[in-house]
């Protein structure tokens, strides 16, 4: 068994590609910028999809590791190192989110009607009783310790749980000290991730439909995160096998990611379905509007969706031996991280959009108002003037009525045009024009090609964290009791490759 170069080098090259594509991601951020609306609605949701994504990402490969670890797996030792520097970039997330609740707190961006002008006072025209009755927990205080100070204390579990496990491999002699210290920190951390991930997608999600809400929707969230994280890890170890690292990972190894990839695709279809399911059942209409909307005017999001996440991988990886291909497992695994960053595309675009074009309306209404205003006393003022227009306005009346009683099947033919016409113009569009907010448009109907550079952008960047730390360490936790375990992983590759050969050789 070969375990020679298992410390990684990140080469310059490497990192010269990985700064060009952080470079392109920066270069379509500033373009979403400019020629977007008036609260830049386009470059936030972007920015606050990216960051809630890969963070996710990264807190949910120490979730993942720390369920292995808890679980006595002995056979994923051979690879957590790919999992440890993955969760790494948590540290960067919590830089990322910072940024949104800078926004909160300083009213730049529209991603959140709780957040936009405040509560107003009971009995005004702006009162809104759903979100006065949510304004204890959706407020900017809260928003700051659900993101941020829950990203830090996550990363302080990584933290200890990274350091454990590469101090174990300065032992001279066999302990099981670090062992141990592993094994606490991942325990705890498994109820501290599954009880404070739903205040921080409740907060950074959720949160952008204000009106609505799921009792499902952190569950079906945080599986997502974690399938865009397995995903991502299956791409990363069949990359570094194809550059002579871990040539100790057989195909075991991958065949077991893959199961978790295929099992847990199910299982966020089942969330998927159900959260769905029930939603059409009650048949509330402050619950079904959420995908009402996606179906309606999102269709290619929204069926999009299931084929990514669950049609592909399923029918691929059912068969057992695809999660025994390197080249199926890393074609499956893009589709799956990819279509899961489609996932939260679909989250959070078209929530942010109907709010934002709100918000947009609701100022254009305001400004009107204002502007009218002091045309009110001039007109008033002058006695002659408003008595000659009342005048002139009875006069008209009677005209319009005599002309009504003339021709009434015609006038209530016109009536009853008009106001279909005004049914069927939705409620968002206001004055009979055409709601933006629901029309086809790249960059909310489907991702643009901004939003794919912004996402090469980020993902290097994550990349670029995950190779500085996987290089601080051995590739293999040289003490870890699990190791002998998890290396024999590859006999049965071995036995499977000589049974072919055999079967070769007497066939010829």
């Amino acid at each position: 068994m070969n375990l020679s170069n298992t410390q990684f080098v990140f080469e310059g090259k490497t990192k010269r590609t990985l700064l060009i594509g952080m470079a392109i991601g920066l270069v379509c951020l500033v373009m979403t910028f400019f020629g977007d609306d008036d609260y830049h609605t386009r470059f936030w949701t972007n920015f606050l999809h990216n960051s809630v994504f890969f963070t996710g990402v990264s807190f949910m490969a120490l979730a993942f590791l720390s369920a292995q670890i808890t679980a006595f797996a002995g056979w994923m030792t051979a690879i957590k190192r790919v999992w440890e520097a993955m969760s790494m970039f948590i540290v960067v997330g919590i830089a990322l989110m910072a940024v949104i609740v800078a926004g909160v707190w300083g009213h730049l961006h529209h991603l959140y009607h709780w957040n936009v002008g405040g509560v107003a006072e009971a009995g005004s025209d702006a009162y809104d009783s759903i979100i006065a009755g949510k304004a204890s927990f959706l407020n900017p205080t809260w928003f700051t310790l659900g993101t941020v100070g829950f990203l830090a204390i996550w990363y302080y579990w990584a933290l200890k749980i990274r350091s454990a496990s590469v101090n174990q491999d300065t032992l001279e002699t066999p302990s099981l000290d670090y062992y141990k210290q592993q094994r606490r920190w991942a325990a705890s951390f498994l109820p501290v991730i599954g009880f404070l991930v739903c205040v921080f997608i409740w907060q950074s999600v959720m949160s952008i439909d204000t009106h609505w809400y799921s009792t499902m929707f952190a569950w079906y969230s945080m599986i997502s995160l974690m399938l865009g994280s397995i995903s991502l890890g299956v791409m990363l170890i069949i990359y570094l096998k194809s550059k002579g690292y871990m040539e100790y990972v057989s195909r075991d190894h991958v065949h077991d990611v893959g199961k978790f990839l295929f099992g847990i695709s199910v299982f966020w279809t089942y969330l998927w379905f159900d959260q769905f399911m029930l939603i059409w059942y009650s048949n509330n209409g402050e619950e079904t509007i959420y995908f009402k909307e996606r179906m309606n005017h999102y269709p290619i999001l929204f069926w999009g969706n299931l084929l990514l996440n669950f049609i592909t991988p399923f029918f691929i990886l059912m068969r057992n031996d695809t999660k025994r291909k390197f080249g199926t497992m890393f074609f499956v695994a893009a589709i799956v991280f990819f279509g899961h960053w489609w996932d939260f595309f679909y989250m959070i675009k078209p929530g942010a959009r109907i709010a934002a074009h709100e918000s947009l309306e609701m100022h254009s209404s305001h400004s009107t108002s204002h502007e009218a205003a002091p045309v009110a006393p001039a007109v008033t003022s002058d006695t002659s003037a408003a008595h000659a227009a009342e005048t002139h306005t009875t006069e008209a009346h009677a005209t319009e009525t005599h002309a009504a009683e003339a021709h009434a099947p015609e006038a209530h033919a016109a009536v009853e045009a008009h106001a279909s016409e005004a049914h069927a113009t939705d409620a968002h569009g206001g004055h009979g024009a055409v709601d933006e907010s629901k029309s086809f448009k790249l960059g909310y109907s489907i991702p643009g090609l901004e939003e794919l550079g912004i996402m090469i952008g980020f993902l290097s960047l994550f990349l670029f964290v995950f190779f500085s730390n996987l290089a601080k360490a051995s590739l293999i936790p040289a003490r870890d009791p699990y190791l002998e375990e998890s290396l024999h992983h590859e006999t049965g590759a071995l036995i499977e490759s000589e049974q072919e050969d055999n079967s070769g050789h007497d066939h010829h």
